[in-house]
């Protein structure tokens, strides 16, 4: 249990602020649990009536949405310490989840009831208003990046979209941090694997990246940042 805060506490937004003491005496005001989920098990269906979010401490969860022909579409991969999801649900007033998270390994979730951000806690309400305020943050960053995969999938050209995803990977160093794998980037652009590995391949012979496994470097700045004007 304590690893688990100890590690909500350096990887979690929702959790920025807080001492371990503090989150421990928050999820047992609010009955928040630790969960441990199998292979292949459902955190929650699309049917469920969404009451809680939650926050990935351990493994891997797939959100999923099936279609009326019965095919299920990979909507995203929630993979990182920290992230969080169903958090939306929570306040768009929605019957349903209207989606699937199902663990694609064995996996830690944390589990939170919705009145962490509707109530103040008698206790504690200095912790409420922090909760409120980082996710208004969380919000507001997930509105941005939104906001710019709307601009890179707005094009058609698959060389815009490959400049536009690796720009938004750049750190100030000129170096790049992210998702790299080739699967993953296709489904992100919405474009097939072999088209954005063709690509890749005709902008490493052009000097414009050079490509190491599944790692990319950016050898001309200038070239691929003329592609988003």
């Amino acid at each position: 249990m304590e690893n688990n805060i100890k590690k909500l506490i350096d990887h979690c937004s929702v959790c920025h602020g807080f001492t371990c003491h503090q989150l421990e005496q928050l999820l047992q005001e609010n009955q928040g649990f630790i969960k441990n989920y199998k292979k292949g098990s459902s955190i929650f269906t699309e049917t469920e009536r969404p009451t809680r979010f939650f926050i990935l401490i351990n493994g891997k969860v797939n959100i999923l949405r099936n279609t009326l022909n019965g095919k299920r579409i990979l909507m995203t991969t929630i993979e990182n310490v920290g992230d969080i999801f169903g958090e939306v649900y929570l306040f768009i007033h929605k019957e349903q989840y209207e989606m699937t998270a199902e663990a694609v390994e064995d996996s830690v979730v944390l589990e939170l009831s919705n009145h962490i951000f509707t109530e103040s806690f008698p206790n504690s309400p200095q912790l409420s208003e922090t909760l409120r305020n980082n996710l208004l943050h969380i919000f507001a960053n997930k509105a941005y990046l939104l906001s710019r995969k709307v601009q890179m999938l707005s094009t058609s050209n698959i060389r815009e979209k490959i400049a536009w995803y690796l720009i938004e990977h750049q750190k100030k160093d000129g170096s790049l941090e992210g998702n790299f794998k080739r699967e993953y980037m296709a489904d992100y652009m919405n474009i097939t694997r072999p088209s954005l590995s063709r690509e890749l391949s005709n902008m490493q012979k052009e000097g414009i990246l050079s490509l190491h496994g599944r790692n990319i470097i950016i050898e001309n700045q200038e070239k691929l940042e003329s592609y988003l004007l």
